[in-house]
């Protein structure tokens, strides 16, 4: 059993970082048949994994707002403060 422990099952803080990887798209097969072995039997991991996911598709969705630049003159001004401060 302590072998099995070792080097097969994860806990659920190893767990939870390997759900970020898989977001990712940065897991290992083996490292991702010990998170799949782990989900199958932890539900509050399994759980997080379904928020993860939730949340990452949620951050997808958001527009990226460019009318937010300050514009040339405005960093213009800026810098000519600075260097007479």
């Amino acid at each position: 059993m302590s072998l099995i422990k070792k080097y097969i099952m994860l806990d659920c803080k190893e767990a939870t970082y390997l759900v970020s990887l898989k977001e990712e798209n940065k897991l290992s097969f083996s490292k991702y048949l010990k998170l799949e072995l782990h989900l199958a039997i932890c539900a509050v991991c399994k759980r997080f994994e379904i928020q993860t996911i939730h949340f990452c598709n949620l951050a997808t969705q958001l527009p990226f707002k460019t009318e937010n630049k300050m514009s040339e003159e405005k960093k213009t001004a800026i810098k000519k403060i600075l260097e007479e401060a």
